[in-house]
Order: C-alpha cells, then structure tokens, then sequence
C-alpha cells in the first residue's frame, strides 16, 4: 500500500511531468515524440514541393536558355514599346498606380525600352503620356497589364495598342470602392473620368463622359463674369487711391498714360507689406505638404476634356498645388480672405494656390498666364495675383519682357497684373508677356492665385478644366 501511495503521488509532485504516468514512461515517450517530430520536419524542408517554392526553372525571353531562380529575390524584366503613342509606365499599386518611366514612340522598339527591379507577382499597365487614359489590345479589348512572373521576362506594348473605343471604362482596381463611398457626387468630374463604369448608374456617366455633354455654362449653372467693361481700371485705380489699402503700401509701377503713377502702359501694382511672416510660411509649409514635384506645362486635350501634363524645358521650377489640407491651414485661408477682400472676386474663380519652388540656377522662361483665344469654360484667368514668399540674395526677379519692368522677390510682397483687356475682358491683353529670372544666389519661394473671369471651382469639381490631379 505504502509503494502505490508513493507511486500515485509522483505524477502530481512532478512539475516537469506532461503527462500522468510514471516518470521513466514519460522520459521513452518524450524520446520517441522528439524523433518523430526531427524526422516529420525534416521531410517537408527537404521535400521536392517545398524546394519547388524556393527554386523554379524558367526560360529566358532574351536568350531561350533554361535557369533557375530564387521566386522570392528581385530581378530585372523589360517593357518595349512598339505603339504609335508616347506613353506612361505605371506600376499597379491596387489604387492609382506608381510612375516609372516614360517611352518614346519610335521606330525602334528594343531600344525604346524601360528596364525595371521587380519581382515575381508584381504587375505594370500603361497609359498615353500626361494622363492616366489607359491602353488597351484591340483584339479582346482589354486593359494592358503585364503580370511578371520570371526574370528577365519582356513585355511588348504592341503597334495596334489604343485607348478603347469604348470612352465608359474604370481604370482603376478602386474605383467601385470610391463609388460605394460616395465620391461620384463629391467628385463627379474626376469620377466620371476614371471611374466611368462604376458611376454610371448613380450619373448616367456614359453620357457626361462626353465633354461637350458635361461641360456647359448653363448645365452647370454657373454665375455671370467678374469683370464688365472698364471694370479692370476701377479695381487697379481704388488700390492706387483709396486710403483702406495703404495698410499694404501700395506701388504703382505701371498704369495706364501713367496717370496714376509709374510707366505708361498696362497696369502693374505690387502690395509690398501685404503677408505677415506666419502667412508665409504656412503656404511653404502647405507646399511640402502637398509635395513639391517638376513644374508641368499644359499640352492636348483627349476626347475626354483630359489634359496631357508635359514637362516644360522652359520652366525648372519645382511647383506644389494647395489642396485639400494645405488649403485648410489658417494662415493659407487667411492669405486667400485678403485677395477677396482686395479684388471683390469671389474664390469660386480662384485655380487652388500654386506654391513655387526655385533653386540656384532654376528659371521660367517668357510667358502669358492666358491664351490669346477664350476657349476655358472658366474664361481667361483675368488677373495674376503673385505672392513671394522669401527674400532671394541675387536673381528671382519677375520680369515684363514689354514693359521692361523688374520686380525683386521680397518676402511678403504681392504683385498683381491683368492679363486681358479693360475695354473688353474677353480679349487678352499680348503685353502682358513676363518670365521668372534665373535665381543666382539663394532658393525663392512664391505662390499665386490665377483668377478666372467665370467660376473655376464648379467646372474644375465637373472635370471641364482639363485638370485631373
């Protein structure tokens, strides 16, 4: 009895014990599990599906050669492009897409290739250069995409590769995501654009695809012009004259016979105390939140209203579009309420604040703010009201080719020229030709509001402005 008593007990007093049975079962058991266990892991490390998911054979698009490749390292493939259009590698991220490269439509298609690090379940699609309209293969029409699945693996964009001829497509993996969040109504002209498909049912967006369709004054109800007849030499001669904007020291530095001080000619005022020092570095700051990328020029229109973003080899500048939260920042907004207040414009025919960013050496050759023809369902932008954000040791300055008038860049300094006529605001006004100096010494930062004869806000919300960013 007494040695069953002791035998019982064991098990319990036995810490280290898993199991209830005697400890010397227990040490042959654990022997036994660990064994098999050793042998169980080491048939599946070194089992042939296992070695399969870290070695695969492949055959090499460049040369037919067989090899072998780890599926989980980084490797090299190739895209060529063999199509009549200049277009945009991107690669698929799940929602926009990421640029890559570019490439050039030209008769020599292995040289007009991009070599890209991927890796295996990676994939890239391809859109005409400055816009996100994609490519698609006539023969099933489909959207191009290359899914990489080797080494060395080349891709072709072929020479009958083209938008589709179907306009209502989503080009885009998130677009019916947006479209459940409510963004065809909070941003129907974006939407409609890229996510045609997905908005169709909720915007009959099949047919407002068609720009002529969806942008129209009247459709969009949008109020009449800012400025009338000699509406322009009121507003320049009250910022000249009346005592309620002497808080900003005004400088006339060209006025129409001179009659108001400065050259004869056109008008051209600065307000050199017009922004407190937290003014300005709240739009730089509201410039980095942004992200400041290389300065783009305006090119073609697709059938969409869609315009081609191309960069500029008259324009170096580094440039940030003010919205969402930059635009919210208190001293953006307050710079913003000073303008209205100072042209009786309203903000809906504001463009977003562009913050500018010029290092040594950076410049904008000669150029007009509007085009000689009024073809913007927005009007000519009227008005230039520019803003410098920082002082610059040497070059910066604004110069009017015409009119041979230098304005220094001064922080807090805003200048402010029309660019169309007081006789009639329709017509532009060809003086008005200026060009940001080469900065020689220093970085400058700058800012400015283009400000439309008619509501921007409405038709650039109805994507009728030819922007999409």
């Amino acid at each position: 009895k007494k040695r069953q008593q002791k035998e019982k007990v064991k098990p319990q007093e036995n810490k280290q014990s898993l199991f209830p049975m005697r400890t010397s079962h227990s040490k042959s058991m654990l022997y036994i599990l660990s064994f098999l266990l050793i042998t169980l892991v080491s048939i599946s490390i070194f089992s042939p599906a296992v070695l399969a998911q870290v070695e695969q054979n492949y055959i090499d698009d460049e040369d037919g050669s067989v090899h072998s490749f780890d599926p989980s390292d980084q490797f090299q493939i190739r895209i060529m492009n063999k199509s009549r259009f200049r277009v945009d590698v991107h690669w698929d991220d799940g929602a926009y897409g990421s640029h890559m490269g570019i490439l050039e439509a030209t008769n020599d298609p292995a040289a007009n290739a991009i070599t890209l690090n991927t890796e295996v379940g990676h994939a890239f699609f391809v859109t005409k250069h400055g816009m996100k309209e994609r490519l698609f293969d006539p023969s099933t029409n489909a959207a191009l995409k290359f899914e990489v699945r080797k080494p060395h693996q080349i891709f072709a964009i072929e020479e009958d590769a083209a938008p589709s001829a179907d306009k209502c497509q989503d080009r885009f993996d998130v677009c019916a995501r947006h479209a459940r969040a409510g963004s065809c109504r909070s941003s129907p002209g974006w939407m409609i654009v890229h996510c045609c498909k997905s908005c169709d049912e909720e915007l009959d967006a099949s047919r407002l695809i068609d720009p002529k369709v969806r942008c129209d004054r009247e459709a969009l109800n949008m109020t009449g012009p800012a400025w009338g007849p000699g509406d322009l030499n009121r507003l320049f001669t009250s910022w000249a004259t009346e005592d309620k904007f002497k808080k900003w020291e005004p400088v006339v530095l060209s006025s129409p016979g001179g009659s108001y001080g400065g050259k004869d000619g056109p008008w051209v005022v600065t307000f050199d105390n017009f922004m407190s020092d937290w003014e300005t570095e709240s739009l730089i700051k509201g410039g980095e939140m942004s992200g400041f990328d290389r300065s783009t020029d305006q090119g073609a229109t697709n059938e969409l209203g869609e315009q081609e973003k191309v960069v500029s080899t008259t324009r170096t500048s580094s440039n940030a579009w003010c919205n969402f939260e930059c635009e919210a920042l208190p001293g953006v907004t307050s710079v913003t309420n000073k303008i209205e207040d100072a042209t009786n414009v309203p903000r809906t025919n504001y463009e977003s604040f562009q913050i500018l960013e010029y290092d040594r050496n950076q410049f904008y050759r000669s150029h007009h703010d509007t085009s000689d023809k009024e073809d913007s369902i927005a009007g000519h932008r009227i008005m230039t009201f520019f803003l410098y954000l920082s002082d610059v040791e040497e070059g910066g300055e604004t110069y009017f080719d015409q009119l041979d008038i230098a304005v220094k860049p001064k922080k807090g300094r805003a200048l402010i020229w029309p660019s169309v006529q007081d006789g009639d605001p329709a017509t532009w006004d060809a003086r008005m030709y200026h060009q940001a100096k080469d900065v020689v010494k220093g970085k400058k930062y700058a800012a400015n509001h283009w400000i439309h004869q008619y509501d921007y806000i409405t038709p650039n919300q109805w994507g009728c402005t030819g922007s999409f960013s």
